[in-house]
């Protein structure tokens, strides 16, 4: 992995972690996290990688269901966030680079799950010969991203109208996409649930969707779910994402050793 995006996450580290807020944001909770755990089906008793687990909270919701939970992170800050807000459950976590999975050996999970970590990761194609590998037959990979053709950290951008009293967002007027093939790093500047600015910009990564789709049949993988999940709620707060997608889900599954 690049030094700088290892940078930007221990940087970053405190900041991302109050903005998750141990649950996720609205945008976590009610649109990408009920697809994730539909696509991943069952996980009991299976051994899950949380690849670039972030502050852990999704590590920790599936240990509580039974899952044995491996969480790796190339951030050490984040690491030790991990380590202490789950402190009370028996999950593994690891400082590592999803680049090179070198901790792990061949077939080691049944489940890899990878949640908006791909968009801010230079290295796609050695990430998913890493999540192969280390994948048992059969075994099913997930990830998320930003949804490439409405990428808000990228390309995209909405033009906003007024500010609705209802759900204290802008509303979204139309959404404007240029120069969707050009794929490159974009820096963007975050900010917390005040408005202050995190300590650095954070790198995307655009992508198309074909290049995902191309990157994963060459590790390996035969695709088995695409998905541009929906808001589960109604609530004015998602008028925007009713519209037009804001995620993208692949599922996975390795059926060659």
């Amino acid at each position: 992995m690049n030094s700088h995006i290892f940078e930007q996450w221990e940087a970053n580290a405190e900041n991302y972690t109050a903005l998750v807020d141990d649950k996720g944001t609205p945008h976590h909770q009610k649109i990408l996290n009920p697809c994730v755990e539909r696509l991943l089906g069952d996980p009991k008793g299976k051994r899950l990688l949380d690849a670039g687990c972030g502050e852990g909270y999704l590590s920790r919701y599936y240990a509580q269901r039974g899952v044995d939970v491996v969480g790796v992170d190339i951030s050490e800050k984040m690491i030790a966030i991990c380590k202490q807000k789950s402190k009370d459950q028996s999950i593994e976590f690891l400082v590592g680079d999803i680049c090179n999975l070198a901790l792990f050996e061949d077939a080691s999970f049944e489940l890899v799950l990878c949640n908006l970590v791909l968009l801010n990761t230079p290295c796609l194609e050695e990430a998913l010969r890493e999540f192969f590998r280390v994948l048992k037959f059969k075994g099913i990979l997930v990830f998320s991203v930003v949804h490439p053709a409405f990428n808000v950290f990228g390309p995209g951008r909405w033009e906003l109208g007024e500010k609705s009293p209802d759900s204290g967002r802008r509303e979204g007027r139309y959404f404007i996409l240029d120069n969707y093939f050009e794929e490159k790093e974009y820096m963007i500047q975050w900010k917390d649930r005040t408005g202050a600015p995190f300590s650095q910009q954070f790198s995307f990564f655009h992508r198309t969707i074909s290049t995902y789709f191309k990157a994963l049949t060459r590790a390996g993988f035969r695709v088995t779910v695409v998905e541009e999940p929906k808001p589960v709620v109604e609530d004015s707060f998602f008028e925007r994402e009713r519209r037009v997608p804001f995620f993208l889900v692949f599922r996975a599954e390795k059926l060659e050793v």
